[in-house]
């Protein structure tokens, strides 16, 4: 369990650190002068040492410096940007949720997905993706592996969507033993707070193929079924 929590650690850091390459340190001088790029050093209180686009190095003493900001690429403020939908380029996805089960076979439980991926055009999305799914009644923590096809139907910042997650899943609480087959497919809104953001709600459903142990008069056996379940998700994109 502790060696999940570390690869699902490190996932939600790479899609962190990836959401961040899209913005840039931009150093505004007391002269009026501003320089765009990033900042390779930095001595507190003294000077500041930035790399722009074309590989030029600048260094700055700090009473040079009026402020110091983070600002995406394209040079936009956060509020202000096109009405049209997501830009192309890398997408990650944090995704939180509450399933409740249906069916016979349905069981409660807490939906997690860390997403990365690539915004091919306005519309569509693909990427790849783990997370945890905490089973309450059973007291056991799942993780999927899956790939993740979103499809946006309208080029503007309210958007419904749909996305399709296909995958298999293993159990964390039992030497990671494969369990099987999951399937999760869900509609929704998606708002569009940057031209590389947004924040998404959906209601899906998720089918995850398990094996469920019966004890008898003759003994013990099992029977592959599956575990379906409402969910209900919002989450982020950037």
């Amino acid at each position: 369990m502790k060696k999940y929590l570390m690869l699902l650690l490190f996932a939600l850091i790479t899609t962190v650190s990836f959401g961040q390459s899209n913005y840039q340190d931009v150093v505004y001088l007391k002269n009026g002068s501003i320089i765009r790029g990033v900042i390779i050093e930095q001595v507190p209180n003294k000077s500041i040492k930035i790399e722009t686009a074309d590989r030029s190095v600048f260094v700055y003493q700090m009473d040079e410096i009026e402020k110091l900001t983070k600002e995406p690429l394209q040079g936009k403020s956060s509020g202000s940007f096109s009405n049209s939908g997501l830009q192309s380029g890398y997408k990650g996805i944090v995704e939180l949720g509450y399933q409740i089960g249906t069916g016979d076979y349905g069981m409660d439980r807490l939906k997690l997905n860390i997403i990365n991926g690539y915004q091919i055009n306005p519309h569509f999305s693909l990427g790849f993706g783990t997370g945890l799914r905490y089973y309450f009644d059973a007291e056991a923590a799942l993780i999927p592996v899956f790939a993740d096809f979103r499809a946006n139907f309208m080029n503007n910042k309210i958007s419904p969507y749909l996305s399709l997650g296909v995958g298999y899943s293993f159990d964390a609480t039992n030497d990671f033993e494969g369990v099987g087959f999951l399937l999760n497919p869900t509609v929704g809104v998606s708002f569009k707070v940057s031209d590389k953001s947004a924040m998404n709600v959906g209601l899906g459903y998720e089918m995850q193929k398990m094996d469920f142990y019966y004890g008898g008069y003759y003994g013990y056996y099992t029977s592959s079924e599956n575990s379906g379940a409402i969910s209900i998700n919002v989450g982020i994109s950037f």
